[in-house]
């Protein structure tokens, strides 16, 4: 067991990464397409279709970090009017909600992702790129979105930062 939540751990830190690098390549495509532009020059088609793919992958690959890190934006200012233990049980249920959120999105995104596959769709823009590639990585998102949510329920533990302290662990 501890072999794969440490493999699970690895392979959110490696998203996030991925992630980050992912938009300091863009900054850099960016100024260069600017610098490019002003030395009379056009710069290449592919600039702007790279930064579109990156646009989609960056929260893909973010977004279970973010949730693993308490770092989604949420508002607490129902939770903070109930008492501590209304607001324990609504934090439950907003787990509930996320993780079957999550996970219908992650069936309903390798559904997709599979019949890109087996339909072999190309996404046609500069370049012709399968677009099961693309999509792939968001039911990949959502799927380590959806166990991180599991984890935070069988932790007993609050997905709110602001609430950490109140549930049974606030440890990664």
């Amino acid at each position: 067991m501890k072999l794969i939540v440490s493999l699970h751990t690895f392979v959110i830190r490696a998203m996030a990464v991925a992630a980050a690098v992912l938009m300091v390549a863009v900054m850099l495509t960016i100024c260069l397409d600017v610098l490019i532009r002003n030395l009379d020059r056009q710069p290449s088609a592919h600039f702007f279709t790279f930064s579109e793919y990156a646009l989609l992958l960056i929260p893909c690959l973010g977004a279970p970090w973010l949730v693993r890190e308490k770092g989604h934006v949420y508002v607490e200012l129902l939770l903070m009017a109930l008492e501590r233990p209304a607001r324990k049980w609504l934090t439950r249920l907003i787990s509930v909600v996320c993780i079957a959120i999550c996970f219908t999105m992650a069936w309903y995104g390798f559904e997709v992702t599979v019949l890109d596959w087996v339909q072999n769709n190309k996404d046609v823009r500069s370049f012709d790129a399968p677009r099961w590639a693309i999509v792939m990585w968001i039911p990949i998102s959502f799927l380590f979105m959806g166990l991180e949510f599991v984890r935070y329920l069988w932790r007993d533990e609050s997905p709110l930062a602001a609430l950490a302290s109140e549930s049974g662990g606030g440890s990664h």
